[in-house]
């Protein structure tokens, strides 16, 4: 199935347990459409939601509300059933908000421009944590709840991981060569996947951050936008060349190809039920393809590992971990688009309306 969005979209979410799915687009629109395999999609809400492009969007509060980040530097909720602005956070940040990720039922996080991360209370509407670990733009993040870490990816070309119970920046990675773009946690939280601007993709042990463990480079060159975990042995990249590929990890292998748009990967998201990948690019299209029917077809095709650096490299290499393995939840991610300039303030709680 396709939809022509009308612009491009910068992120996608789907509900949690209906059949919606939700884009934010370029021009600040939020639309939400309603999918069947056997029909054609309906859109049931379009708003305008930010003056500036709509940068990352998600379903909070069980489905009920949808929340988007701006580079207007605002994050709004919005009610999914009325399409009323129900709660809005007018200065969330100094810069534009780039990325935006569910933590727990009642928080939220978001990274800007700037390198800043914060974590916000929905309930106390305020921010409760923040960490100033980056020189450039946060790619994106993903949560690991059993250790309440934060790991976030930068265009500073570094990895963090930020203790949400002490407060601090716990680790960082030594600089890399490319800007770090995407992030996911894999093999039961032993792993942590970066995508990075030249394609390679880095291998990080968990508890070992300062360099990258393996390395996988059969993607090269094209750079590694988003990453969708599928299981703990199977990711879904999406590349700059419009190329949407299912990779497996340890052993590192191309397995196959998914699907393609004509231009450059924004986000990639997976239905409630796991039957839909979404996928968006910058042809204004959100494509949304037969998850389980392409799963089918790859069943049997191993493929052969190749272009790492070191595929002997065990997801069980007996090292010492600093916490219990995390389990991670997936955020939408946002390469750096046009900054806005900064407000004199930060406001602190989010406004009813």
């Amino acid at each position: 199935m396709e939809i022509d969005l009308g612009a491009n979209a910068f992120g996608i979410d789907f509900h949690p347990s209906k059949n919606l799915v939700a884009a934010g687009l370029i021009d600040g629109h939020l639309h939400l459409y309603r999918y069947d395999a056997d029909s054609s999609p309906v859109r049931e809400l379009k708003v305008r939601a930010h003056k500036d492009s709509c940068r990352a969007v998600r379903f909070i509060d069980g489905g009920q509300r949808i929340i988007t980040a701006s580079a207007d530097r605002s994050i709004l909720a919005t009610d999914v059933e009325t399409g009323a602005l129900v709660a809005h956070l007018e200065n969330a940040h100094e810069d534009a908000v780039n990325t935006l990720i569910n933590v727990t039922e009642t928080t939220i996080a978001s990274g800007d421009d700037k390198g800043c991360v914060k974590v916000w209370d929905t309930r106390q509407r305020s921010c409760s944590h923040e960490f100033n670990a980056h020189e450039d733009y946060i790619s994106d993040m993903t949560f690991a709840s059993d250790s309440m870490k934060l790991v976030a990816t930068s265009g500073d070309g570094t990895l963090s991981v930020c203790n949400l119970r002490s407060n601090k920046v716990q680790s960082q990675s030594e600089f890399s060569e490319d800007e770090l773009l995407s992030v996911v946690i894999m093999k039961n939280g032993r792993k942590v996947i970066c995508g990075t601007q030249n394609g390679t993709l880095l291998l990080y042990s968990w508890g070992f951050f300062k360099d990258c463990s393996d390395r996988f480079v059969d993607l090269a060159p094209n750079s590694v936008d988003t990453l969708l975990k599928l299981d703990e042995d199977r990711v879904i990249t999406g590349c700059d060349n419009g190329i949407l590929s299912l990779v497996g990890i340890l052993p590192n292998r191309i397995i196959q190809p998914i699907g393609a748009h004509e231009f450059p990967i924004e986000d990639l998201a997976l239905s409630h039920d796991n039957k839909f990948l979404g996928s968006t690019g910058h042809d204004s299209m959100l494509k949304l393809w037969d998850l389980e029917g392409i799963l089918e077809s790859s069943n049997g095709n191993s493929g052969n590992a190749s272009g790492a650096a070191g595929d002997s490299d065990s997801e069980n290499d007996g090292m010492d971990l600093d916490d219990d393995l995390p389990k991670s939840s997936k955020g939408s991610k946002r390469k750096t688009k046009s900054k806005s300039t900064p407000l004199n303030s930060t406001a602190s709680f989010f406004a009813d309306l």
